[in-house]
């Protein structure tokens, strides 16, 4: 159930054999929703952290007209709501794009984790950073980027996500996103990204067919979307040089 969770968390920290016994013991139960399901509504306070174990979803806001704009995308190994634990309510809804299976981590796992597990607990939290990074680069896509380094971006961005998490071994992903969903997330009418996706196709840069996407050309692909991954934070190196130094502050508090 943990495993792509478990993967993208140890590309941040390695995590010993009681961490990981924690974090599989965690989710508690599962829920199944169908596609266009409300996995967690906005000004609801759940009573436990929503884990992706199948399927995509998405963060989303709507006007009162009933247009949407899609914030995020959420796939396997993904917690869809971890900030709740530090909120009063969530601030966004959570919406599924395919039929999705989530498994439910009580607020108490979480809280006993932060208290008795804090390697684990600062992992979980360099997630919930890296998708406040996500939406930060998101926000510059939609404000400076033209269309077609948007939907490049957005699909380097899904690349390396699906390769973190151990759920590809090559360049192709599952693509269940329709011209209508892009859109929505890029600010793009779905005429617009269709003729974006042929511009991208005559380039040689990707294949996507009804359920797949296939990067034909990475580093071509990067080019058009000015791609950099270091947003991501995928250096351990540097995280545990950062949590060295974490611990050296707390012991020398503790001292005085």
């Amino acid at each position: 159930m943990i495993g792509p969770l478990l993967e993208k968390l140890q590309h941040y920290k390695d995590l010993d054999k009681h961490e990981i016994k924690m974090l599989r013991a965690a989710p508690t139960q599962e829920k199944r929703l169908e596609r266009g399901s409300y996995i967690i509504e906005a000004g609801e306070n759940p009573p436990a952290v929503h884990l992706m174990i199948e399927g995509w979803a998405c963060r989303c806001k709507m006007l009162s007209d009933g247009r949407e704009q899609i914030m995020g995308y959420l796939i396997k190994g993904d917690l869809c709501d971890l900030h709740v634990t530090l909120l009063s309510r969530m601030d966004h809804s959570i919406r599924t794009i395919t039929a999705t299976t989530v498994g439910m981590v009580p607020e108490e796992s979480i809280n006993r984790i932060i208290e008795d597990f804090p390697r684990l607990a600062r992992a979980l939290f360099w997630s919930l950073m890296v998708d406040e990074a996500i939406a930060r680069h998101w926000i510059l896509n939609i404000g400076l980027r033209s269309a077609e380094a948007r939907v490049a971006h957005l699909f380097c961005e899904l690349l390396v996500r699906f390769q973190v998490a151990g759920l590809i071994q090559d360049h192709t992903l599952e693509m269940p996103l329709t011209q209508a969903n892009l859109g929505e997330a890029l600010s793009l009418t779905p005429v617009h990204v269709n003729r974006v996706l042929q511009r991208l196709r005559q380039k040689g840069l990707i294949r996507l067919t009804r359920k797949e996407l296939t990067i034909l050309d990475p580093e071509g692909l990067k080019n058009v979307a000015e791609f950099d991954a270091v947003y991501l934070h995928l250096d351990k190196n540097l995280a545990n040089d950062k949590g060295e130094l974490i611990n050296k502050k707390e012991k020398r508090i503790l001292s005085l």
